[in-house]
């Protein structure tokens, strides 16, 4: 949300990378770049595992494979919060883990929808990235939207009428993550969160402090007043214990201890306080770079990569020249469709800004007209930004690209009229999920999933042309869908295969039906039988 602020690729993007130690050094940045605003605590990082494309915040996740997550999650928070003799030092920050648990198994993958995983697949797949945050020290965890349809997710009031939302799961977060998992640091709720527990409005739940939330997340005024007076009133009558009201105060001051903020001085004056120079520094951003080549997956390349530096290019498409496909949602912006390239991001690189830095604006055409007869067709395209609930794909569609918008539609149009003209044809992909794209891979000589990699676009050059011979080493993060309706065809993890398959899930005896398994494009046996979901 900060201007100027070095912005990385989104998470989607990290997981092709594989790159534990890259993931340290980019919370470590981005500790740097939050200090010098005056803030000491942030809410990342985001570990979900998302197992249905549909869900409008699959870019948050690193992978559908908890290993990844599981490895990334305790990365991120060393970078964020510091190790050794860094841990919370003048230019680290308090992590938060979120959003606990199982946002990203809900059922067709609706935002805030039911999650009915078992406990032991909720453990094994969703809760993955906790175990490995938390054993790094991660001090906040950030309570999930979701329900957990389940007999033991237990009404806390007793009242009957409780419906399973996880902001009000006592299970989970007092008998679980607190007693059966040891936390005892902060869990704080997501915006408005108790306000979709049955029974609650926004300045009246009891249940959200009695299921174990210590920070509770109330964004209007007149909403927290009366939300403060109404827990007043609960803790006096009885209703919410004073023992409650004691165990979240002493986590507050616990990792308000822990962090140092007794001893710091005020944010103003702490080192790099106020250091406009350190947004989005020349160093930070050549990490961006670094992490858009490593997060780029070749599916595809029939002789056409790496393109010449000395042969003219037709730089085409919806996204060549589009900030706001580039960098996706919860960029400056909620959803970041309000942004624009000279306003809010003055010093990034699209696509077409980058080859014309390259190449120089007299190899770089925008018209097939005027292009000549040997240009290579740099094709971008690529979905417009979106975040949370406004992303989910609906029950009235398929994961197929060109049909989502017929915006979409002309991106395939156009790749087609380039294929009849002869034109050999390098296509860019920015998604925040993997989507049916067959025709336009198979009518590309060469095919790139860049996920939403952010402002740095010469990183995505630096592959295209082999600067400094640089190469593809990005391994799809989620498994690519060879039919438009494969929602959720995802791996097994090593550690489940031979876990009992849960109700929701099937057995497949034909082999897996992606394009494209997790990791590199190579075909699964079809003799293997293999399970995901629904």
């Amino acid at each position: 949300n900060v201007f100027n602020a070095t912005l990385f690729p989104h998470n989607i993007g990290l997981g092709a990378a594989r790159n534990s130690d890259l993931i340290r050094q980019i919370g470590s940045v981005t500790a740097a770049e939050i200090t010098a605003t005056g803030l000491d605590w942030t809410f990342a990082p985001t570990v979900a595992v998302p197992r249905d494309y549909r869900w409008g915040r699959v870019y948050e996740g690193y992978s559908e494979d908890p290993s990844i997550v599981h490895q990334y999650a305790s990365a991120m928070v060393e970078g964020l919060q510091g190790q050794g003799v860094s841990l919370f030092g003048g230019q680290k920050v308090i992590s938060t883990v979120k959003h606990w648990v199982g946002d990203g198994g809900t059922m067709m993958g609706i935002d805030r929808g039911d999650n009915h995983y078992s406990e032991d697949y909720l453990i094994n797949l969703h809760a993955a990235g906790y175990q490995s945050a938390l054993n790094a020290g991660a001090q906040v965890v950030m309570t999930s939207f979701n329900t957990w349809v389940n007999p033991k997710n237990y009404d806390v009031m007793e009242s009957g009428g409780y419906n399973y939302k996880i902001h009000g799961s006592k299970y989970l977060i007092q008998d679980i993550l607190k007693d059966r998992m040891g936390f005892d640091g902060i869990v704080i709720t997501d915006w408005n969160g108790h306000t979709e527990i049955n029974d609650c409005t926004a300045g009246n739940c009891p249940q959200v402090i009695l299921a174990g939330n210590d920070i509770i997340m109330v964004t209007a005024r007149s909403d927290w007043q009366d939300f403060y007076r109404n827990t007043v009133d609960q803790v006096s009558t009885g209703i919410i214990p004073m023992a409650r009201i004691d165990d979240a105060v002493t986590r507050i001051l616990r990792v308000k201890h822990r962090a140092g903020l007794w001893n710091k001085p005020s944010p103003k004056s702490r080192l790099g306080a106020g250091l406009q120079e350190s947004l989005g520094s020349t160093t930070h951003r050549e990490l961006a770079r670094r992490a858009v080549r490593e997060s780029l997956v070749l599916l595809k390349n029939e002789g056409a990569l790496p393109l010449e530096t000395n042969q003219s290019i037709l730089v085409v498409g919806s996204a060549a020249n589009d900030i706001q496909k580039q960098t996706g949602g919860w960029s400056l912006t909620w959803q970041g469709n309000e942004n624009t390239l000279e306003r809010d991001f003055p010093k990034a690189t699209t696509l077409l800004s980058a080859t014309q830095l390259l190449l120089g604006t007299s190899q770089v055409f925008t018209d097939p007209e005027e292009a000549p007869r040997d240009a290579v067709a740099l094709v971008v395209i690529g979905e417009d930004p979106y975040a949370e609930m406004l992303g989910d794909i609906g029950k009235t569609k398929t994961l197929e690209y060109s049909a989502l918008k017929r915006s979409y539609r002309k991106d395939l149009e156009l790749i087609r009229e380039l294929k009849k003209d002869g034109r050999k044809i390098v296509t860019v992909f920015f998604s925040g999920r993997p989507l049916y794209v067959n025709e336009e891979l198979m009518l590309s000589d060469a095919f790139i999933a860049a996920w939403l990699p952010g402002t740095e676009a010469e990183g995505i050059n630096d592959l295209l042309f082999s600067v400094n011979d640089y190469d593809f080493t990005g391994r799809l993060p989620y498994s690519w869908p060879a039919n438009k309706c494969d929602n959720s065809i995802n791996s097994t993890p090593q550690h489940l295969a031979h876990r009992p398959i849960p109700d929701f899930e099937q057995t497949v005896s034909n082999g897996h039906s992606a394009l494209f398994p997790l990791g590199y494009g190579l075909s699964i046996d079809t003799n293997q039988s293999d399970h995901y979901d629904i």
